[in-house]
């Protein structure tokens, strides 16, 4: 009898978890259909989109073509359950239709026409069993011009979903706002009986996602999201109940034989129908747990598309689920992630294994973060791979910190200064690179030990305690002292102490920073011992030392240096050692100093004259500039020599010179030049010819009858007008004519610069001025010239040659004239 109403139980308990497993299976799959649905129409609504931005934009609707098809097709197959798209003008015509004919409306639907005249932009409706989306498009002038239509294949959609045993006898179809069915008109037929028999029923309008169970039929009615559709799925009870029937009659045909073995097969099916429902509910319970998850979710199918994103991720990414569902997860990449890592994921994921690791990811906004995912496959039942699901976390703030970090402890430890944190019990927390050498401890020697231990407690007591107190008490602390080394032995160190005020706002440790100034401190000890040597040395020195400012400024001089300018130490200071510059010498010292200044010169040279009362000396100065850190810290020293004795000295020398070269050079008598001189002139002026090319030219004189001067005047007379004539060709050649006597009353000019007719005619000219010239007691005189010029090749004897030959052509000719040279024939 237990057995028997154990049976029965079992039999009804599995008849109502039947019933129930028959409702969840149809509740999801109509929740699969209306999402799908909802899917096809983002997916025609974005086709839209970009068929009216095309016939708005590229192309005017007055010219719709051929050439737009092929984009409109290109539209069409981005979404996949569109069947065609069709342009209506606003009379209601078509003017353009896409894809599938038969599912295309051949006459514009009435809710169409009233989407035109009402201006909408976007409408969903049905008719003759067919849902389509509108979009409205503008003409060039901003008015409706007309509307595009997207037909929605909603079979394809359902043909899509799960199929099997327990999906098999179930009916999916969409409503319109009036629960009328829409699809295929044939399959309707069959169907409105039923539909409209449920419409009967107050939970028919009601009913939302929740499962039916009253009467013949099981039947789910959802919402859309895009109004006015609704989702619509049922299922007779008796063939949701097949199963359970031929369980139910196989379970009575042998339970008189085997009860014991039914006990077990009804436990089994009831724990088989638990599981069942848990799964069920584990499902949804997981689905909406991941959901609301605050880590960041990611799955994607086999080819790696992204099939959901939880709102933690999408909140985060700045993404709308839209932009990334559907998509590879390469649009979320900044191209910056090295090739290696993705190569070693899917190594991983290939095998089966989870993957951890790090992206550099582009948020919806631009930014770059690095992203910490966990990745692992999603196996089906039968332990294939279905999916993969990753967990992300942004970590880009830890990572600056981490490389912040690393940089500071970088620089810390690349610092040459040592540097210690010590806490308030005087034990070491922290040291650098530079403090364990100068130590030779290794860090395990010194941090978390003791000052005390690493110094020992003399050096503690006397000197360091007190200073980190002090710094422990809010007073920053810096002092200098020996401190010995094992590494380096004695080394003065400046020790700066200063407290390290922690996020309370308290005192909790101190940061102790030791410079080794060693070197510093033996450089100014040594300077020093230099500067009393440099002193010493120059106030035994025999020559004047000074030393100035970048703007010579005195600043220090010896008693030399003060008896050279006729000063004491003193005025130096005070007046400066230019104030007994000879008034002509002042500005120009005074200029090239401020040229070496300016331009930073190394070493300033110059002479200048002293005025010592009525005695004017001769100074030589001299100094060299030695940088400092900044310009206004350069310095020059210099020193300074009496050189009067051999200023005055070299001035007798150099006019002794003078007069020894005027007198090798000059001819007594005349002051012009002599023949050693002109000779030299001479042939500079054919070496000058051989390079440059120009011409020159020489005229020859004589004084005619200059030997009856002399017999019958004297000589002195004789000399007298030799003077005369001189005078004469010295004023009335060219600056640059040379001019000079020959021997006795013989004259040569040498003319650069100048053919053979303008010499002619210099030559003319003076003889014209001799004629005219009156000469002291003999009264008249004249003078034969000849004129020669310089040909390629000549040598001074040459060109002298032929002038000499032109000359006494002149005197034989009868005097006082002009004869040149005669030109060389030229071959014809």
């Amino acid at each position: 009898m237990i057995t028997t109403l154990g049976l029965c139980w079992g039999i009804y308990r599995d008849y109502q978890n039947t019933l129930e497993r028959a409702g969840e299976r149809l509740q999801i799959q109509l929740r699969a259909y209306a999402s799908a649905m909802d899917i096809a129409f983002l997916g025609a609504s974005h086709s839209l989109q970009k068929s009216r931005d095309l016939l708005e934009q590229q192309i005017t609707p007055e010219t719709l073509g051929g050439d737009i098809r092929p984009a409109l097709l290109t539209h069409l197959l981005e979404s996949t359950y569109v069947d065609g798209l069709t342009i209506y003008n606003r009379r209601g015509r078509v003017v353009l239709a896409v894809g599938n004919r038969e599912s295309a409306y051949r006459e514009m639907p009435p809710w169409v026409a009233r989407s035109l005249v009402q201006n909408n932009q976007s409408v969903i409706g049905s008719s003759d069993g067919r849902i389509g989306v509108t979009q409205l498009i503008n003409g060039a002038d901003g008015a409706p011009w007309g509307v595009v239509v997207a037909v929605i294949n909603n079979e394809a959609v359902a043909n899509r979903l799960e199929s099997g045993d327990g999906f098999r006898q179930q009916n999916l179809m969409l409503l319109d706002a009036e629960n009328r069915p829409v699809g295929d008109r044939s399959t309707m037929a069959k169907i409105r009986t039923t539909v409209e028999s449920f419409q009967n029923e107050e939970q028919f309008s009601l009913s939302g996602t929740r499962v039916n169970l009253d009467g013949d039929y099981l039947y789910v009615l959802r919402q859309l999201e895009q109004q006015p559709i609704r989702a619509f799925a049922f299922t007779r009870r008796s063939d949701a109940l097949q199963t359970w029937e031929s369980r139910t009659a196989g379970a009575l045909a042998a339970a008189l034989a085997i009860w014991l073995i039914s006990f077990f097969f009804l436990r089994y099916w009831r724990m088989n129908a638990l599981r069942e429902h848990r799964v069920a509910n584990d499902l949804s319970h997981l689905y909406q747990a991941i959901d609301q998850m605050p880590s960041s979710i990611l799955i994607t199918d086999l080819d790696s598309r992204i099939i959901y994103a939880n709102a933690a991720y999408l909140e985060r990414s700045g993404y709308r689920a839209e932009q990334v569902v559907g998509e590879k997860p390469s649009i979320l990449s900044s191209g910056k992630t090295r090739p290696d890592v993705y190569r070693s994921l899917w190594r991983q994921l290939r095998k089966g294994m989870a993957w951890e690791g790090e992206f550099i990811n582009r948020l919806a906004n631009g930014q770059e973060v690095i992203e910490q995912a966990l990745i692992t496959p999603v196996r089906d039942l039968d332990g294939s791979i279905s999916s993969y699901f990753a967990i992300t976390s942004d970590i880009t703030r830890r990572r600056e910190s981490e490389e912040r970090l690393f940089r500071y402890e970088e620089i810390v430890n690349a610092s040459t200064e040592l540097l210690a944190l010590i806490d308030r019990e005087y034990i070491y927390l922290q040291v650098n690179k530079a403090y364990l050498d100068y130590h030779g401890f290794d860090r395990t020697q010194i941090e978390s030990h003791s000052i005390r231990d690493l110094w020992g407690s003399e050096v503690f007591e006397n000197v360091i305690r007190s200073k980190m107190d002090q710094a422990f008490s809010g007073m920053p602390v810096s002092y200098e002292s020996w401190f010995e080394y094992p590494r380096k032995g004695w080394r003065f160190c400046k020790v700066s102490v200063n407290p390290v005020v922690n996020i309370r706002g308290r005192i909790d440790s101190a940061v102790v920073t030791i410079s080794d100034i060693t070197d510093r401190r033996r450089s100014e000890e040594s300077l020093r011992i230099s500067k009393q040597r440099f002193r010493t040395l120059s106030e035994f020195a025999p020559l004047g030392i000074f030393e100035t400012d970048y703007k010579g400024r005195n600043i220090y001089a010896n008693k030399r240096c003060a008896d050279i300018f006729g000063l004491t130490p003193p005025e130096m200071n005070e007046y400066g050692w230019a104030s007994v510059f000879h008034a002509d010498d002042q500005q120009r010292v005074y200029e090239s100093w401020m040229r070496c200044v300016q331009r930073g010169d190394k070493e300033w040279s110059e002479r200048v004259r002293i005025v010592d009362g009525n005695e004017i000396r001769w100074v030589q100065g001299a100094a060299r500039r030695l940088d400092g850190d900044s310009p206004e810290d350069a310095r020059y020293i210099g020193i300074a020599l009496d050189i009067s004795d051999e200023t005055n000295a070299r001035k007798q020398l150099e006019q002794k010179n003078r007069e020894l070269e005027y007198l090798s050079t000059t001819d007594r008598l005349t002051g012009l030049n002599n023949r050693a001189n002109m000779d030299s002139l001479l042939q500079a002026e054919i070496q000058r010819y051989e390079r440059y090319g120009s011409g020159c030219a020489v005229i020859m004189l004589d004084v005619d009858y200059f030997k009856q001067v002399n017999d019958t005047c004297g000589h002195a007379v004789g000399d007298q007008v030799l003077v005369t004539i001189s005078k004469t060709l010295r004023n009335n050649t060219r600056r640059s004519d040379y001019v000079g006597r020959w021997g006795g009353e013989e004259f040569l000019i040498v003319c650069p610069h100048t053919n053979r007719d303008g010499a002619v005619s210099l030559a003319e000219s003076l003889r014209e001025r001799i004629d005219e010239a009156q000469f002291p007691v003999i009264g008249h005189r004249t003078c034969s010239f000849g004129v020669a010029e310089l040909q390629p090749g000549d040598q001074p004897k040459d060109i002298l040659k032929r002038a000499d030959d032109a000359l006494y052509l002149a005197k034989n000719n009868g005097r006082n004239r002009v004869e040149s040279e005669t030109p060389p024939k030229t071959q014809e």
